[in-house]
């Protein structure tokens, strides 16, 4: 099979582990299969929970022809905690040199700009949440695009009814279009935007990022604005917010840091700044530690649940990647 539109198939799947294992190749078609085992625990307020997780995905591709393949790709999560198991991933495509359209179950546009600031082991992203076409969904269409430094995505999620005994809901749809671009002086820029719904699921986003790479640091900032529903004001309300990250590694151990802060209706939804260190093995084992200072305060009449959200958290973690 063409080895540059197996790269592109590769790289259109952000999940796929670089170390996934061949066990077929016909010189036509190829199977892989990867994913990774990664025991973690989380501790807030004193108490310790297990945050453990496995993740199995399978990708196929075959060759139509000299310029034209097939792709497909499946990955579930398995955690410690059985009913939070979910489908990651499930969808099929056909890509050539100028792209890969797929249909399924599939990621939204916008993370190619969240990539630039979500880079820890474990915290971080408090500020660059992304709306739901615009993140992992199903019922997606999508497209991207690799052209030397320049990646483009664009993908469109159809409205989707469903009906549990007497009540029909529909799931939301819209689209999201995002573009990075990479340099050669280590300088990176990307912009996205995404709008969705109506009524209670009316939301709409602008991200930009930037980044620069110098030797062993890394540098990166993000900002993130937009409009949507909230149900406790039962209104569309403004949504702002920005994220900094910075990344140095030394030999075989990356230190990470980022701070999120944003505001929803004016009113504080993030504040946090995150640190954590993680020392590589191998390209297949990896140990972390992750500490969230989480700057929101706890306010009177809270129930317990929106207080924990406000707590600091310390994550110890290891990583096998297969």
């Amino acid at each position: 099979m063409n080895k540059k539109l197996i790269a592109l198939a590769v790289a259109a799947v952000a999940s796929t582990s670089v170390s996934a294992a061949e066990i077929f190749n016909d010189g036509t078609s190829s199977l892989s299969i990867g994913g990774r085992a990664e025991a973690r625990a989380s501790m807030i307020d004193g108490d310790v929970n297990d945050a453990s997780r496995v993740r199995l995905n399978v990708m196929g591709t075959t060759q139509i022809s000299e310029e034209v393949y097939g792709v497909g790709f499946f990955e579930r999560e398995f955690k410690s905690n059985e009913g939070d198991d979910e489908n990651r991933y499930i969808f099929a495509g056909i890509g050539s040199q100028y792209g890969l359209v797929t249909y399924g179950l599939n990621d939204g546009s916008l993370g190619i700009i969240t990539d630039f600031t979500d880079i820890m082991a474990y915290h971080g992203a408090a500020a660059s949440g992304k709306i739901l076409v615009a993140d992992r969904t199903d019922n997606n269409f999508a497209y991207v695009g690799e052209f030397g430094g320049l990646t483009v995505k664009a993908n469109y999620v159809f409205d989707t009814s469903e009906t549990v005994g007497n009540t029909k809901t529909t799931k939301v749809g819209g689209y999201s279009a995002a573009a990075t671009y990479a340099m050669e002086n280590g300088v990176a820029f990307g912009l996205g935007y995404a709008d969705q719904g109506k009524d209670t699921n009316e939301a709409s986003q602008v991200e930009a990022a930037v980044s620069y790479t110098f030797g062993d640091i890394y540098v990166a900032a993000l900002y993130n604005n937009g409009e949507a529903y909230n149900k406790d004001h039962k209104k569309v309300v403004d949504v702002d917010g920005y994220e900094l990250a910075a990344a140095y590694s030394m030999g075989n151990t990356t230190f990470t840091t980022t701070y999120g802060n944003k505001e929803e209706a004016n009113e504080k939804a993030a504040n946090a700044l995150a640190i954590d260190a993680t020392h590589f093995f191998n390209d297949n084992f990896r140990a972390y530690v992750s500490y969230n200072f989480n700057m929101l305060d706890a306010e009177n009449g809270m129930n317990a649940e929106d207080k924990l959200k406000t707590e600091d958290e310390l994550a110890l973690g290891l990583r096998y990647d297969f």
